[in-house]
């Protein structure tokens, strides 16, 4: 009896890899939590930015938010900045339209989706040096609508000076790779 040829062998050794690779590339590491049930929640926020020692722009207000809220895993993430959007102003705004992941048991009724809990660093990785004002608001403000635990943060904000040394990282639930997001 005569053993298949090479080429048969490569074929079928391709088609069990890319049949099992996803499986095993979504698998968490061993050792890891087990996956969260979770679902999507819509929320809807009206901010507006009061710090005095950095100054934005409606877009950059806009930008900054955007940017902190993908991090955070938002989904379906709309924010629309107030009408002045080229020079700093006092008080710029945002209104912003987005959804978080949030434990199945509070969201009952909705199809959920597999997550696990996720480190992310926040600050300072922010476009502007002297975000720590908004960082503040924006803890105080945004980081309530996502499920977020283990918050570590260190600000001191002294108006109109930069102060070295101030962090947030915060956990929070993110949906798994392989999961679909919502319809």
């Amino acid at each position: 009896m005569r053993a298949p040829p090479p080429s048969r062998w490569l074929a079928a050794f391709l088609v069990v890899t890319l049949w099992y690779a996803p499986a095993r590339a979504a698998a968490p590491p061993p050792g890891s939590a087990p996956p969260v049930a979770a679902v999507w929640v819509t929320r809807h926020v009206n901010y507006v930015y009061r710090g005095t020692t950095a100054l934005y722009s409606c877009r950059g207000l806009k930008s900054e938010i955007e940017d902190l809220l993908t991090r955070l895993g938002a989904r379906r993430l709309r924010v629309q900045e107030c009408a002045v959007t080229d020079r700093p102003i006092m008080f710029p705004s945002v209104r912003v339209t987005l959804q978080t992941l949030v434990p199945a048991a509070h969201g009952e009724g909705r199809p959920t989706v597999a997550a696990h809990w996720r480190r992310v660093r926040l600050f300072p990785q922010m476009r502007q040096g002297g975000s720590c004002e908004l960082i503040e608001e924006f803890r105080r403000t945004f980081l309530p609508l996502f499920a977020a635990r283990n918050i570590d943060m260190s600000a001191t904000c002294v108006p109109h000076h930069h102060v070295p040394g101030n962090h947030l990282y915060v956990d929070v639930l993110s949906a798994d790779s392989h999961t679909p997001g919502p319809r």
